[in-house]
């Protein structure tokens, strides 16, 4: 319909995220549609309470609640499925103001956009999405007013909070109104605070700039690009990454280089994750020497041969809270270096290892990532002594 403009808000609930992980993880509800309509009633009680001219609007909620990383994505797919339903229920009529809400049906939203993914990980933070929608002449003032009046009285009503609780079968520790500029300031926030000021501005351009292309780089000195399509990052194996120019002046001796690149790989995946996480395409682009194998999960790196002592088939390089990092494998006196380039890739690239060794190999697990400090390549675990 002409004339709609809208206004993209939500209501930003702090939980005991602890009921979402553990034996028995339980995911908050999805009301039907009598819950959703009465979820909606409340909210809209504060914000009439809070801005006189919202009764002249439309207001259009998911019965939902999300994970920020899936409101903050490219194009909002949330609320704009959201603006489109509301846009669509007027038909051929004309404006009128109304209360538009959208509940499950055995468990399923009425479009797929607005289906909660169960393989997202909950955190302490939960979003519940609304759009307001009416006269420019109406919206964009009250938008600007929004900006401010939330932050200062934004709290939701004790019975708001606990139509939450009820209809969604959370605990509400705190919950206020926000709009979506606020949730993109509270992201930045909490990135810039970690020491991942970049990885906001990637965020930032892919979400709210797309058009624009933009480089930036993380502590370790890993270089991530925004094409205005897709995120472009180089994945560096350790044998790569110990022979560059960031590297150079790392002393090989006492586990250094291991350290180090532990750092670098956890950096780069924190990095990759949260790219995923916000529905970002990454793509990661590999050296010379490497290949990408298992559809893309996997890379393999041919190493130089070996030439000393008995070793171990398979060695498992792996770091702390990293866990596997590298698996160098030996066969037909060839060293070949795996690396996984997503979760899965590690389950991918065990069963490609064993498919390629008739026998039961022989496996070492030294904890840490071994590596020869004259040639800063990996190198397989030594059976020595074993």
């Amino acid at each position: 319909m002409a004339g709609i403009v809208f206004k993209r808000i939500l209501v930003a609930i702090e939980t005991d995220a602890t009921r979402y992980h553990g034996e028995h993880p339980a995911r908050p509800g999805l009301p039907g549609k009598s819950g959703a309509e009465q979820m909606l009633s409340h909210l809209s009680t504060d914000l009439a309470a809070l801005f006189g001219d919202i009764k002249s609007c439309a207001l259009c909620m998911a019965g939902a609640l999300y994970d920020q990383t899936e409101l903050l994505r490219p194009t909002y797919p949330v609320f704009t499925c959201l603006e489109k339903l509301l846009n669509s229920s007027f038909g051929q009529q004309s404006f009128q103001p109304r209360l538009l809400s959208f509940g499950a049906d055995a468990g399923r939203l009425p479009e797929p956009e607005l289906q909660p993914s169960e393989q997202v990980p909950l955190g302490v933070l939960l979003v519940l999405p609304l759009v307001v929608g009416g006269d420019p002449d109406v919206v964009h003032p009250l938008a600007e007013e929004m900006e401010s009046r939330f932050i200062e009285a934004g709290q939701l009503s004790a019975h708001s909070a606990r139509a939450v609780e009820a209809q969604f079968g959370v605990r509400v520790n705190h919950a206020r109104f926000m709009t979506l500029a606020d949730l993109n300031a509270m992201l930045r926030m909490q990135l810039e605070h970690f020491g991942f000021l970049p990885l906001w501005e990637l965020l930032d351009a892919a979400i709210n700039d797309p058009d624009t292309e933009l480089t930036v780089e993380g502590r370790g000195g890993q270089v991530f690009r925004w094409t205005g399509e897709r995120v472009e990052s180089r994945f560096l194996s350790f044998d790569e990454w110990a022979n560059t120019a960031d590297a150079e002046a790392i002393p090989a001796g006492n586990g250094e280089l291991a350290v180090a690149y532990t750092d670098w790989t956890r950096e780069y995946r924190q990095y990759l994750t949260t790219l995923r996480a916000h529905g970002i395409n990454v793509h990661q682009a590999l050296a010379d020497g490497m290949q990408c194998a298992g559809d893309g999960t996997f890379a393999i790196e041919k190493a130089p041969a070996p030439d000393h002592g008995e070793l171990a088939q398979v060695t498992e390089h792996s770091s702390g809270d990293l866990g596997t990092v590298a698996v160098s494998m030996l066969r037909d006196g060839r060293q070949f270096n795996y690396y996984p380039l997503v979760p899965a890739g590690l389950n991918r690239l065990h069963a490609a290892i064993r498919d390629q060794l008739a026998d039961a190999p022989v496996v070492a697990f030294p904890g840490c990532i071994l590596y020869d400090e004259r040639s800063r390549r990996l190198r397989p675990d030594s059976l020595a002594g074993v």
